[in-house]
């Protein structure tokens, strides 16, 4: 499996922080890395954990010569539970200990998809025809699950992502042929945007 690691600065300074990055890093090993920033956050991306503590150091030393005020984080990507953790935690070695941290994901996703009252997950659905569409979405809202209906495309709520993808594979199964179905993570900002709702009860069976 690809290890991700990553390095987190954050500074009211991120673009003098990336130009000194970028001086330092300029022929060295620790320019593999790749460099990305987000308002006052500036990320470095390794694939190893020598890599990345060796692009700790390089931010560490670019704060300290440039005199930029910044706090420096190293984290691990973990790929059971989909989040950033400290290095030192160790991951599931056995099929039993990545099914159990699987089911508590999953557990967790659902949990905030009920009290948020909006999808962590979402099936997207295009359909031949704007008929198709409408035919189909009404058959699923009979069933109590949450459907967005725009033209010939429709979005279908999921708690989480085993929710979402039995959901997919059984409308692959009733979808009009010529149907295209995959599944997706986090819509919550389109979903709020077109049709709120307060309950996924028809995806909680």
């Amino acid at each position: 499996m690809h290890d991700e690691f990553r390095v987190q600065a954050q500074t009211k300074s991120p673009g003098a922080l990336i130009h000194a990055l970028k001086d330092l890093q300029d022929g060295g090993p620790s320019s593999r890395v790749a460099v990305t920033h987000e308002g006052d956050h500036v990320f470095l991306y390794a694939d190893s954990l020598p890599a990345a503590e060796q692009a700790r150091e390089v931010v560490r030393q670019a704060l300290q010569e440039r005199g930029i005020v910044g706090e420096v984080s190293l984290t691990h990507w973990h790929p059971v539970e989909e989040r950033w953790e400290d290095p030192s935690t160790p991951l599931p070695a056995t099929d039993a200990e990545r099914a159990a941290e699987h089911a508590r994901l999953e557990q967790t996703e659902t949990e905030e998809s009920l009290q948020a009252g909006e999808p962590e997950w979402e099936v997207y659905v295009s359909l031949p025809t704007h008929h198709d569409a409408r035919t189909f979405a009404e058959r699923l809202r009979g069933e109590g699950i949450p459907v967005n209906q725009r033209w010939r495309h429709l979005l279908v709520g999921a708690n989480d992502e085993d929710d979402a993808k039995a959901l997919a594979e059984r409308i692959r199964t009733e979808a009009p042929q010529g149907s295209e179905i995959h599944t997706q993570g986090n819509g919550l900002e389109y979903w709020r945007l077109l049709h709120p709702y307060a309950y996924l009860g028809g995806l909680a069976n």
